[in-house]
């Protein structure tokens, strides 16, 4: 039987307003060498490869009928479309190498605004009332919002940006479809190959993955790639570029 596979490539984009957005380094250039060697090695037992990425992002350099590309743009964009996809279509495996973004912008708000604010809320309110918790309820909650749904004036000097954590994918697609083989990342920076181990393997573990492939931002340039790919129990495979990566990667979706 011919297996599907979800591939996830590039940043995702996160909206401040109706222009600016929250996005990160991420080109989606491993996804596109993993899909472009899932194609070349295995075509004939390939059925459709979903490739879900940004606009601005790396994509497959070979053509195929196998490939649907779908455009997706924030955090939630790529939520709702996984959940699309795993309810109408059986899904074998997913390399879910998206660099989600931790952070999306909740509001925006002018530092003139939220200051007079906390300062009427002191001014108006007994002193022994006053603690840390309502001055920061102020702050996670205020009244005068700037209008995120449009552009905000570019001459506006001191805008305060709200930041609230986006949705962790990864702790759901499991939860979409608990059969299918999950490949998920974890990139550090600055830590050693024990340490990267350490927390790939609670990622893999907390997330009910298959695989985790590890990077160390640090050794990823000048055509160099270092991972670790783990499951459960070891280091599967080490590699040094991202063509490495992506022939191993295509073992574990066939052979593992």
């Amino acid at each position: 039987m011919k297996k599907n596979i979800i591939i996830t490539a590039g940043p995702t984009n996160e909206a401040i307003d109706a222009v600016m957005k929250i996005t990160n380094m991420s080109t989606g250039a491993l996804g596109s060498i993993v899909a472009d060697t899932l194609i070349k090695e295995k075509d004939d037992s390939i059925g459709k490869i979903y490739y879900i990425c940004p606009k601005l992002c790396y994509k497959p350099k070979l053509q195929s009928d196998k490939f649907v590309f779908v455009k997706i743009d924030s955090t939630d964009d790529l939520l709702n479309v996984l959940e699309d996809i795993f309810k109408k279509d059986d899904i074998y495996a997913i390399v879910h190498s998206s660099a989600v973004g931790d952070y999306k912008g909740e509001f925006v708000i002018r530092a003139e605004d939220i200051a007079e604010e906390i300062y009427n809320f002191v001014k108006n309110t007994d002193k022994n009332d006053i603690d840390v918790s309502s001055i920061l309820n102020i702050i996670k909650n205020p009244t005068s919002l700037c209008n995120s749904q449009s552009k905000i004036s570019s001459y506006e000097e001191n805008l305060l940006v709200k930041l609230t954590l986006t949705t962790k994918v990864i702790s759901k697609i499991k939860q979409f479809s608990p059969n299918t083989k999950l490949i998920g990342f974890k990139l550090l920076e600055g830590v050693s190959e024990e340490e990267l181990y350490e927390v790939a393997h609670k990622l893999l573990i907390k997330n009910d993955a298959n695989f985790i492939v590890a990077n160390l931002l640090n050794r990823i340039g000048n055509g160099k790639h270092f991972a670790m790919i783990i499951d459960k129990d070891k280091v599967v495979k080490r590699c040094k570029t991202k063509q490495e990566i992506a022939n191993a990667i295509t073992n574990i979706i066939f052979n593992n």
